[in-house]
C-alpha cells in the first residue's frame, strides 16, 4: 500500500471518528449573545466550540472550498444523462485531488445546459469520482445544446435557498427569480439569477469587507454563526469542524447580505426571543430534531450530522 493511501485511509478514519462523536448542541457549543458583529442592517451571533470539546471537533486533514476546488481544477461537475437527455435537477461530480472538499447548500454554479443551484451540502472525499449532486434550475429558459464549462459563481442570497429548502419546488425558485428582475426593473432573455443586476454592489463589498475583517482578527474554535436583521432570526448555519465554518464563510455571510440588500433594517432582536429559538435548536439532540423538521435541514456524514440550516421568517 502506497503512502499516500495509507495517509489517505488513516485520515478518512480520523474524520470518521470526530464527526461520530459530535453533537452540535449546548453541551459542545457556546452561543455569544453579547458578542454579535453588526454592520448596518446585519449582525452576526459567534457560535463557537467549548474548548474542552474543540478536539471532538478537530479535522486533521485539509479541506477546502467548493470555489478554490472549482477555481483550480480540482473539481469537476458535468451533466448527468437519463434516456439519451440530461437531467435539470441531478449533475455528477468528480473530486480529482488529495483534498476533502466542501459542497455547501446554497452555491451556484454557472454553465453546463442551464446555471444551477446546489441542493445539498457534501463532503468529498479525496479522488471521489460520480458522486450525485441534487440541484436546481436558477436559468429558466436555457437549456444548451453545446453545454458551457461549469465555474463557480457564488452563494445564493438567503431568501432564495430558503425557498428552495421550505418548497423543494422548481417554480417557486423561478417565480422568485422573475421578482428580482422586477424589483430592479430589468429583463433577460434566460431569466438567470445570475444575472440580475445587483441592487447595491459598493453595499454589498463594505458588508463583505467588515465581516472577514472581523473574522480575520477574532478567535478560532468557530462552529457556525446565527445571523439577525430587525426584530428576526434571518437564518443560522453550523458546522461540526471550525474548518469547515471557515471554508463556508464566504458562501454563507454573502447569502445573508444578498438578503439584507433586499429587506433588511436595524437589528433589534430582544434577547429573550433570541433564547427561546437557540433553547429550540441547541438545547438537545431530540429537540433539535423537531426544531429542523420545521425550520431547516441537517446534512450528513457518515451517519452524522455536519452541517445545521436553519431559515427565519420570510421578510415581506
Amino acid at each position: 500500500m502506497s503512502y499516500i493511501r495509507l495517509a489517505f485511509l488513516l485520515f478518512s478514519f480520523s474524520f470518521i471518528a470526530c464527526i461520530g462523536s459530535a453533537q452540535l448542541t449546548y453541551n459542545t457549543l457556546r452561543i455569544e449573545y453579547d458578542s454579535g458583529w453588526t454592520y448596518k442592517n446585519l449582525t452576526l451571533i459567534p457560535i463557537r466550540f467549548k474548548p474542552s470539546s474543540f478536539p471532538i471537533f478537530y479535522f486533521p486533514a485539509k479541506v477546502i472550498s467548493l470555489k478554490e476546488a472549482m477555481q483550480h481544477g480540482k473539481v469537476k461537475f458535468k451533466e448527468f444523462y437519463y434516456q439519451n437527455d440530461a437531467s435539470v435537477r441531478l449533475l455528477t461530480v468528480d473530486n480529482n485531488s488529495d483534498n476533502f472538499v466542501l459542497i455547501e447548500n446554497g452555491e451556484t454554479i454557472s454553465g453546463g445546459k442551464q446555471d444551477r443551484m446546489i441542493a445539498e451540502s457534501k463532503i468529498l472525499y479525496p479522488h471521489q469520482v460520480e458522486q450525485y449532486v441534487d440541484v436546481f434550475c436558477i436559468e429558466q429558459n436555457r437549456w444548451d445544446d453545446k453545454p458551457k464549462p461549469f465555474k463557480y459563481a457564488g452563494g445564493a442570497d438567503a431568501e432564495l435557498k430558503r425557498i428552495m429548502d421550505e418548497t423543494h419546488q422548481q417554480q417557486f425558485i423561478w417565480r422568485e427569480i422573475e421578482g428580482r428582475y422586477s424589483l430592479t426593473g430589468s429583463v433577460n432573455k434566460t431569466a438567470a439569477y445570475l444575472q440580475v443586476p445587483n441592487i447595491n454592489s459598493n453595499q454589498d463589498t463594505a458588508y463583505t469587507g467588515f465581516f472577514n475583517r472581523k473574522l480575520q482578527t477574532s478567535d478560532s474554535l468557530f462552529a457556525g454563526f446565527i445571523a439577525i436583521t430587525d426584530t428576526i432570526v434571518m437564518g443560522c448555519e453550523v458546522f461540526a469542524a471550525t474548518s469547515l465554518t471557515l471554508k463556508a464563510f464566504d458562501a454563507m455571510v454573502h447569502g445573508w447580505i444578498g438578503a439584507v440588500l433586499l429587506h433588511g433594517k436595524t437589528p433589534d432582536m430582544p434577547y429573550k426571543r433570541l433564547k427561546i429559538f437557540t433553547d429550540d435548536l441547541f438545547a438537545n439532540e431530540e429537540k433539535q430534531k423537531l426544531f429542523l423538521q420545521k425550520h431547516g435541514k441537517a446534512f450528513i456524514c457518515e451517519k452524522k450530522v455536519f452541517h445545521i440550516v436553519v431559515h427565519g421568517e420570510e421578510r415581506k
